[in-house]
């Protein structure tokens, strides 16, 4: 079983931060042991959160896991969570919080912990998950300052503001 708690301090928007977050499908060019995502069905659930059943594969050489995630984006509570489905976790909760500080500073949250099924997946994979799941905030922190540097000037919305912008429609 593995655990993890990290809380940052971030030089970016909320919006954007969350957006990079909420797009899944773009793990696989940044995220660290993220080798392919999937997404399998999108819904609104009765709360008005999109839901995003995908699956992930993960992995380092020849030692890749792949498993259905569960992911609830919740725009209006400024958080994303997400559990595991099936696969080889018995039990995955990861919880992403955004707390503006400022309009440029951003608290980003995230916790995971997890527990996969079986003592040998464990002895192989608890050091790269953990390895991964370490790193992780590091990522999308690099990669937010990758899509600023990119982004339009003049005050325009970036395309990870956008992305979660789209999310409430």
């Amino acid at each position: 079983m593995g655990s993890i708690k990290v809380r940052r301090r971030l030089a970016h928007r909320w919006a954007d931060l969350f957006g990079l977050v909420a797009d899944i499908e773009r793990f696989p060019e940044f995220v660290p042991c993220c080798q392919r995502t999937h997404v399998l069905k999108r819904e609104v659930d009765p709360a008005g959160n999109s839901v995003i059943v995908s699956r992930m594969t993960v992995g380092v050489s020849a030692l890749t896991v792949s498993y259905v995630n569960r992911t609830v984006v919740d725009l209006q509570g400024r958080r994303i969570s997400v559990s595991a489905a099936d696969g080889p976790l018995r039990r995955l909760d990861v919880l992403w919080t955004f707390s503006p500080k400022t309009e440029t500073t951003t608290e980003v949250g995230f916790s995971v912990s997890y527990e996969f099924n079986g003592i040998m997946l464990e002895l192989l994979a608890a050091s790269m998950f953990d390895a991964m799941f370490r790193q992780i905030v590091g990522a999308f922190e690099r990669r937010a300052d990758q899509l600023s540097c990119r982004g339009v000037r003049a005050g325009q919305t970036t395309a990870p503001a956008m992305a979660a912008a789209d999310l409430t429609r």
